[in-house]
């Protein structure tokens, strides 16, 4: 038995919409079940299809997740629900809410009240720390130890999702998402590259005689800010992980005293200035940058494993190769290459996280991979062989970050509202060659406070 429910947000929900810009503080104690795991009985050992559940009271599982019944985290809470639910004679419910404010606004009411639903997507940062306030998270992390799926986690994801206070696990992940060039080969070819780049260096060099040929060498979808942003931040990443954007953050560094940030600055201007990207770059946003260069237009594109359906026919023909973010050129970069990220991950609430649920997580770890691939066609955040009958590209790009242990680091999650936009907007300027790399240094030097 299966129910699902489009959520549909009333004017009732909207008007607490201004709870998110409080930074989801709330108090508050134990759930309305005034149960917490620990006083529920622990579920039954063993293999969980082989188990009849001892359900109680509990006749239904519940879900808050963000998107559409088309989004990649419903596909597959939906096929593990509905699979274990028929298993076990429960009913469940998948609540939807599609757009992102209006689904943060959505959470935080839940989180308000203290009423959060059984299983809940969440990212990692404001709202976590505001459900952890009032103890409505289970420590993921102990549950994956406790069931032996932790050292089967792949490391970046981990520590993608890892408590910045506490070091603890409180998340799973949507799945794997790692992100890489493509490049057309028979456009390197005709401009006489004949290998990927793998340093900064290598990279302007090769865009230099592509351009030389009449292609455009880079395509860029310049209106979505994070297209730019991954260029101003490849370096500091590479090189400082996390370290010069939260300290940036912090006012403890800046773009003018890091050798790497700096670095990127000078790339992203040199880029936009020299002709690399695609005329009128800073109106195309991604989806139209996907057209263009799948399309046949420009020889580079970022891009990575959301887009792996796109690429496929072409990379089949022996059209496409790929690689991984350069090294920045005199300095010691780290070794993972690959940014990776978790997704929306999901979040369980502590409070209702009886024996029924605890099997259920059992469950959902041993079919995970199952589900990511034949339902949502992502890559799977557990280290285990890829099934047959994927695309090529799944096979030949999972090596790449397999035993990556550093995750990516996403500016726009670190980096307070206001900083980002200031920073987007100069970006933008920096890109064109409106401002200079010691113009837009100056001025986001001067956006914290040291």
């Amino acid at each position: 038995m299966k129910k699902k429910t489009i959520a549909m947000l009333l004017a009732a929900v909207m008007s607490v919409s201004a709870v998110l810009t409080g930074c989801g503080q709330s108090s508050g104690g134990a759930g309305a079940s005034g149960e917490t795991a620990e006083q529920n009985a622990p579920a039954a050992q063993g293999d969980s299809n082989d188990t009849v559940l001892d359900i109680g009271e509990r006749t239904k599982i519940t879900a808050l997740l963000k998107g559409t019944e088309s989004t990649e985290q419903f596909q597959v809470f939906d096929h593990l629900l509905s699979n274990f639910c028929q298993e076990n004679g429960l009913e469940y419910e998948i609540e939807l809410v599609n757009d992102m404010q209006d689904y943060f606004t959505k959470l935080q009411m839940y989180i308000n009240s203290n009423t959060l639903p059984d299983i809940y997507g969440c990212p990692n940062g404001t709202l976590s720390r505001a459900c952890l306030d009032i103890d409505a998270m289970v420590d993921v992390g102990a549950e994956l130890k406790r069931n032996g799926y932790y050292d089967k986690m792949n490391g970046a994801i981990i520590d993608f999702l890892t408590d910045a206070d506490d070091g603890n696990l409180y998340l799973f992940p949507q799945g794997l998402y790692c992100e890489y060039f493509m490049y057309r080969t028979d456009l390197f070819e005709q401009a006489g590259v004949t290998d990927a780049p793998t340093t900064w260096a290598e990279f302007e060099e090769a865009c230099q005689k592509i351009a030389a040929t009449g292609e455009i060498p880079v395509i860029v979808g310049g209106s979505d800010a994070w297209q730019l942003m991954r260029y101003l931040s490849f370096s500091p990443w590479r090189v400082t992980g996390d370290d010069f954007i939260t300290n940036y953050q912090a006012g403890t560094d800046s773009f003018s005293d890091n050798d790497s940030a700096k670095y990127a600055v000078e790339l992203l201007n040199r880029l936009g200035t020299e002709g690399y990207f695609e005329p009128g770059f800073a109106s195309v946003d991604f989806t139209s940058a996907c057209n263009l260069f799948f399309g046949g237009t420009g020889a580079i594109f970022y891009t990575g494993s959301g887009q792996i359906g796109l690429a496929e026919e072409m990379y089949d023909e022996g059209k496409l190769g790929f690689f991984p973010v350069p090294d920045t050129e005199g300095m010691d970069n780290m070794s993972t290459n690959v940014p990776i990220h978790a997704g929306f991950a999901e979040g369980f609430n502590k409070a209702t996280y009886d024996a029924t649920m605890q099997a259920f997580f059992d469950y959902m770890c041993e079919n995970f991979s199952e589900a990511c691939y034949t339902k949502a066609q992502i890559f799977s955040p557990f280290n285990e062989d890829l099934p047959e009958g994927l695309p090529q590209l799944y096979y030949d790009t999972q090596p790449m970050f397999a035993t990556a242990e550093t995750a990516w680091t996403s500016w726009d999650d670190k980096l307070d509202s206001d900083v980002l936009t200031k920073i987007v907007d100069e970006q933008q300027k920096l890109a064109q060659g409106i401002v200079t790399p010691n113009d837009f240094i100056s001025t986001c030097d001067s956006l914290i406070s040291k």
